[in-house]
């Protein structure tokens, strides 16, 4: 197997009678961009924050490249790290804030001159290298903050939340070119995020973290597609949550005792929860085609919800009331409050949850 970029072993970090990480295993692949995803206190920049050096492990070890940190300080490690506020010396000159680091080691001033017009071309601001932060925008300030930190050529670069001070649609401009910056320089990224969106647009992979623990890593359609516990399906987008019982091999039954395909292996008996997205819910006319094989259920739509560029709908199993996602294209057929419907969905589309 390829050596990791970075790997952590049995890694615990306790601040007191706080356990911020719990004996976390996580190996992060060469070129990769990788985020570790989770709520607010889950743990995550603690993590980022031992790759680091910024923090040091309680206990387990974290290794670069295949070299065991230890108690190695930050400025010892071949990372660099960008956090949300970006830090940028006002009184200086983009070209100054960028190679300040590299004055600090005694570069050549040729050399120095020569890197940062190099980084500074790589994220887009050649031109800008007499300008002040006070004459940047906030999405060329970030570009500043990334090319300091990739003008020492780090063998992995670490970013804690660096989109979250700007506004809605330049971060989803961001995101696009920081995913497109990654594979230019083709380093490892380490990102961390509580935002499901800018880790499912980036990541090659998703590492989701709650109470300090690593639940669950995988591509982003595998967390998305295949979440491994109710608490990842539930943070990563909008899901319906359907109480069942399996009621024989990849069979399950709802409260009514209406009987479902679902893959599922668990005894008879056994409770379950089945996860199914909204837009993987079909709304038929009764008598409509649903298609290809599917679960097909009757019900009554309880609710319509009007977004713009698709419609949300709660429909009435009997059972349970499940949430449909329609994609508001032309030709698409729109129902009303109180209007009877079939709710179909493909058997695959559902994951089965132990309780």
């Amino acid at each position: 197997m390829e050596q990791p970029a970075v790997r952590l072993a049995r890694v615990e970090k306790h601040f007191g009678d706080v356990v911020a990480v719990a004996g976390l295993d996580l190996d992060i692949v060469d070129g990769e961009f990788f985020s570790l995803l989770g709520p607010s206190g889950c743990g995550k920049t603690t993590t980022l924050r031992m790759i680091a050096g910024l923090e040091f492990p309680t206990a387990g070890a974290v290794e670069i490249y295949g070299e065991e940190m230890g108690l190695r300080p930050a400025n010892k490690r071949p990372v660099n790290t960008v956090f949300q506020s970006y830090a940028l010396f006002p009184h200086m000159t983009v070209r100054a804030n960028v190679g300040f680091g590299l004055q600090m080691q005694d570069v050549g001033s040729a050399e120095i001159a020569d890197r940062v017009g190099r980084v500074l071309d790589l994220v887009q601001l050649g031109g800008f290298e007499d300008r002040k932060p006070r004459q940047l925008s906030g999405g060329q300030q970030q570009r500043v903050a990334l090319a300091r930190a990739l003008v020492n050529e780090p063998k992995v670069l670490l970013l804690d939340e660096p989109l979250g001070a700007l506004d809605l649609k330049l971060r989803q401009a961001m995101q696009l070119e920081l995913k497109a910056l990654q594979e230019r320089v083709g380093i490892t990224f380490v990102y961390v995020t509580h935002d499901q969106e800018e880790a499912l647009t980036m990541s090659d992979r998703i590492g989701v973290m709650s109470g300090g623990e690593l639940l669950q890593v995988g591509t982003p359609e595998e967390i998305y597609e295949h979440p491994a516990t109710r608490f990842v399906a539930e943070f990563i987008g909008e899901t319906n949550f359907v109480p069942v019982t399996a009621a024989g091999p990849d069979v399950v039954a709802l409260a009514d005792g209406t009987r479902v395909p679902l893959a599922a292996s668990h005894p008879a008996g056994t409770e379950l929860t089945m996860t199914i997205r909204p837009e993987k819910v079909v709304l038929f006319p009764p008598g409509g085609e649903p298609g290809p094989p599917a679960v097909t259920l009757p019900g009554t739509v309880t609710r319509r919800v009007y977004l713009g560029n698709s419609l949300f709908y709660d429909v009435d199993l009997g059972a349970v009331v499940v949430r449909s996602r329609q994609e508001n294209a032309p030709g698409a057929h729109h129902f009303a409050e109180g209007e009877n419907v079939v709710a179909a969905w493909e058997a695959a589309s559902a994951v089965a949850l132990d309780q």
